[in-house]
């Protein structure tokens, strides 16, 4: 008489089906592993001070400054003026 091998499998994970290796099957939406070669830089980079000291300056952040600049003055004024009448 044969025995049925009836122990339970359960389904895959959507990371366990996608995953190509071991190691992408265990990165999962609250716990993601990168390894220390994917993050290290080959070389370092060398820049002069001047380099390292200037900012970013995309995103229009002069006009975002501008404009909220100018919304507080504006609601500063009504608030004075509520004040004041």
């Amino acid at each position: 008489m044969m025995s049925q091998n009836t122990g339970y499998k359960p389904e895959p994970t959507p990371a366990e089906k996608t995953a190509s290796t071991p190691e992408e099957a265990e990165n999962t939406d609250d716990t993601l592993r990168v390894s220390e070669e994917e993050t290290a830089a080959p070389v370092p980079e060398k820049k002069t001070t001047e380099e390292v000291r200037q900012g970013h300056t995309g995103d229009h952040v002069r006009y975002i400054l501008m404009f909220s600049t100018v919304g507080i003055l504006a609601v500063f004024a009504v608030l004075l003026a509520l004040y004041l009448f």
